[in-house]
């Protein structure tokens, strides 16, 4: 439909909730209330500014049961040679980029897919890895900031607290929209990968080298970050660490374009964290302490730091977390230092929740790949139902089934093979990612009804299907057809999201 409209006002919508009177005073009466600038900084109100049903909380939402958890080799299916692992070398290669490449979609002039859209996919990359090479010492911030010894000065110094609240102002100045920190202790420790990237399907039968897999290990003498080139092995240094895990906001309305080309141009992450990246490096090293992106990436799964710093809460989709200001299309990203930070809380904004009694995404899954609402409970155990496997590979750490999700969360476990194959099978080299651009938590925040909406998904489930059903109905949904090469005429904020979502200076 090229000119959608609701037939249900957004009146109409209140009423059905009985939100019309007695409804938001009874939400407006829960919201926190100070008297005076004294109450409000004692009351521990982060600096940056949230909803007030945005809860902080000591343990996120979803169970976690750390003795299940372990450190892992972080191969996931977004290697071709994992995902062989379920149908078989042979049947894999006979089957994947079946469906129509994207030159055949552009030459049959599809929408998504058209000539300015594949024009716009090509130069999104452009930007990703400019500022570092990750094999070098750029790797670890060596850029040409001067240090406090070269300066003359001290290192600076303060509690962690404040150290958290001048990073996120560094970076919220260097383009992240949020923090959140931890130190790596014994739990947090066993979220580093003890490998970081991904073989490709040459290594289906055999062991890939150390200089493929960029293992990462601690170090018991060396008090620097460090990368052996011969080896490929980044060292960790002995020293107190902490993680900052930083959210890089995505195109949320061509994230409604999917699946296609131009649907895929959404994913601006890789691209606009490379200015914050490089530059809170060069910051953390002008202050006197170390750091290290998040290369070999994957070294630490970056939606576990949202999750644990209070960015987001994890979701239905058991690879995705949901943010309660961008929904399920943020860009998490990590840097480990040695600059002291705080532990910033997870938070309870019900979403997880939410999540349990919605089940959109899994009804839009064209793979069937995430569990539908009624057809499982959350579980400790990875109970894919995915092809048996054919196959075992001849690395170190694979094992028999599940190596494709980490244990340690009470949560649904989306079959990752099926949603692989399947986009290996139709989509030819392009992106899928239907269940992103369907979650509710997508949908506009401007208007008082999206407050009002998670507002009372935070208090109560006893709305949430009707939230979920109304998603598509009001217009919130996935865009199709001749709809989606609208886009080419929208008026939009730059970067295709909304900056002001925490400020609260400026007048916002």
């Amino acid at each position: 439909m090229s000119g959608f409209h609701s037939t249900v006002t957004r009146r109409d919508f209140m009423k059905g909730l009985g939100l019309v009177s007695a409804g938001i005073g009874g939400a407006m009466a829960a919201a926190p209330a100070f008297h005076d600038l004294d109450e409000l900084m004692s009351s521990g109100v982060s600096t940056r500014k949230r909803a007030w049903w945005v809860k902080e909380v000591d343990e996120p939402t979803v169970e976690i049961d750390w003795s299940l958890m372990k450190r892992h080799y972080n191969y996931s299916t977004q290697s071709a040679a994992i995902v062989a692992a379920y149908p078989g070398l042979d049947r894999y290669n006979a089957e994947v980029a079946t469906g129509p490449s994207p030159a055949d979609r552009m030459k049959a002039n599809q929408p998504g897919y058209r000539l300015r859209d594949q024009a716009l996919a090509s130069a999104n990359g452009i930007g990703s890895g400019a500022l570092g090479d990750t094999a070098s010492d750029l790797k670890f911030g060596q850029k040409k900031v001067q240090t406090p010894e070269e300066r003359g000065v001290p290192n600076w110094t303060g509690t962690p607290e404040e150290a958290t609240i001048m990073i996120r102002a560094a970076m919220v100045f260097f383009g992240a929209a949020d923090i959140g920190t931890a130190a790596i202790d014994e739990h947090h420790m066993k979220i580093i990968g003890l490998t970081g990237e991904n073989p490709s399907i040459s290594y289906y039968d055999k062991q890939p080298p150390t200089t493929v897999t960029k293992p990462i290990e601690f170090s018991k003498t060396n008090s620097k970050f460090s990368f052996d080139k011969t080896t490929g092995i980044t060292y960790l240094p002995n020293v107190p660490l902490y993680s900052i895990t930083y959210l890089i906001p995505q195109d949320s309305e061509l994230n409604r374009m999917r699946p296609g080309t131009l649907g895929g141009v959404a994913q601006t992450r890789y691209r606009l964290r490379e200015v914050p990246r490089a530059c809170t490096q060069g910051f953390i090293q002008g202050l006197g302490y170390q750091s290290m992106l998040d290369e070999p990436y994957r070294a630490i799964p970056s939606n576990a730091g949202a999750v644990l710093g209070g960015l987001s809460e994890n979701a239905r989709h058991s690879i995705m977390s949901i943010s309660p200001e961008f929904g399920a299309f943020g860009g998490y990203f990590d840097l480990l230092t040695t600059l002291p930070v705080e532990h910033t809380k997870p938070i309870d904004a019900g979403i997880w929740r939410f999540c349990q009694s919605c089940g959109l995404c899994a009804d839009l899954c064209p793979s069937n790949s995430i569990v539908k609402k009624g057809e499982g409970d959350p579980s400790w155990e990875v109970t894919p139902s995915h092809e048996a496997k054919a196959h075992i590979l001849p690395w170190e750490g694979i094992r028999t089934e599940g190596e494709f999700h980490k244990l340690g969360r009470k949560t649904y476990w989306t079959d990752m093979p099926q949603c692989q194959l399947w986009v290996r099978r139709n989509m030819n080299g392009e992106r899928c990612n239907v269940c992103w651009g369907n979650c509710v938590f997508n949908g506009a925040n401007g208007a008082m009804i999206h407050k009002v909406v998670k507002a009372t998904a935070s208090i109560t489930p006893l709305f949430n299907s009707f939230f979920s059903a109304m998603h598509p109905t009001m217009g919130y949904g996935m865009k199709t057809e001749e709809e989606i090469e609208r886009w080419w005429h929208s008026s939009l904020p730059a970067y295709g999201f909304d900056s002001t979502v925490y400020a609260k200076d400026m007048g916002y």
